[in-house]
């Protein structure tokens, strides 16, 4: 029996935006780069700038990223604060207004400043939070208008919790479950609907994945260091794991696929198995079992070389 996915209203789960809500994304700025597909790192939360301070003010490779976190609908206020703050935070790059409910008139006005504003990107992001039973609450972030055209398209959120959805929470909250009592590879990142969850290796734009889709899962290391980087850099970080290939493997203690995915811009460390995935609930305690296990084999196997990768 499949349990239903529950949303949850955000001051149920925070009770402050700026004493609770801005240090929790601080401290779990990966579940914003996961799901928006951006590389943001050292977030400062209430950056004092003059007479006001700023939500969040970090750091990614073209520049600044300003952060404005907005409980509730958006409003005319919170854009203002926000033009306010990109325009006093020299080089900033991006800027990223979040609510918990964004109006069809804020998500055009965000539409039009990254159609006439060329030294900065915009993003009206959606959190929702979720929860089966008593588990723990999960949150997510959607992308409703950015700087990107085909997502901006694409942008519109589906607010009816589907089955899909559904099953895909309780199989993670499940692996979390059995996982926390292991190791804390995952312990900054919460279950989602979706299908794989991720965390950073140490080093920007190499990850810990795992996966599962209808029929399959993996582990795996995945390195993507986006568009600026681009493939070239990718390569370069795979082929230096791939030069301790044979002390890796010997580690994790059986073979793995090594793809450098010629048609892609990723690299990618991988083991696959066939025991099932999200369609076959009977299975899933296998491979849980196979996920917990072989997560944790592969950062033993493979973390000292990313800290010397990461000094090149």
């Amino acid at each position: 029996m499949v349990s239903k996915l529950t949303k949850q209203k955000i001051r149920d789960i925070w009770k402050t935006e700026d004493k609770e809500f801005t240090p929790w994304l601080v401290e779990n700025i990966a579940l914003l780069n996961e799901d928006l597909g951006l590389n943001i790192q050292d977030p400062e939360s209430e950056k004092k700038l003059d007479t006001f301070k700023v939500d969040i003010v970090a750091q990614d490779n073209e520049g600044k990223v300003v952060i404005e976190n907005q409980f509730e609908r958006s409003n005319h206020d919170h854009l203002g604060k926000l033009l306010t703050y990109i325009s006093n935070v020299e080089n900033t790059k991006k800027a990223i207004w979040i609510v918990e409910d964004a109006k069809s008139e804020h998500q055009r006005a965000v539409d039009w400043l990254n159609a006439n504003v060329k030294t900065c990107s915009f993003y009206l992001v959606k959190i929702q939070v979720f929860k089966i039973k008593d588990s723990e609450p999960g949150a997510q972030f959607f992308l409703i208008s950015g700087p990107d055209e085909n997502i901006t398209t694409v942008g519109k959120i589906k607010e009816k919790d589907s089955e899909v959805d559904n099953i895909r929470f309780k199989f993670w909250s499940e692996f979390y479950e059995k996982l926390k009592v292991k190791s804390k590879i995952y312990a900054s990142t919460a279950p989602k609907p979706r299908t794989y969850i991720s965390v950073s290796a140490g080093m920007r734009g190499v990850n810990y994945i795992c996966g599962a889709q209808n029929n399959s899962a993996q582990v795996e290391i995945y390195i993507d260091r986006g568009k600026e980087d681009g493939k070239e850099t990718n390569l370069k970080i795979f082929r230096e794991f791939e030069k301790n290939k044979e002390q890796i493997e010997k580690n994790f203690g059986k073979k793995l696929d090594w793809e450098d995915l010629p048609e892609s811009r990723a690299c990618r460390i991988v083991l696959r198995s066939s025991l099932g995935g999200f369609r076959d609930e009977e299975t899933w305690e296998d491979i849980h079992e196979f996920l917990v296990q072989n997560i944790i084999k592969l950062e033993h196997s493979t973390k000292k070389y990313i800290k010397n990768i990461d000094k090149l």
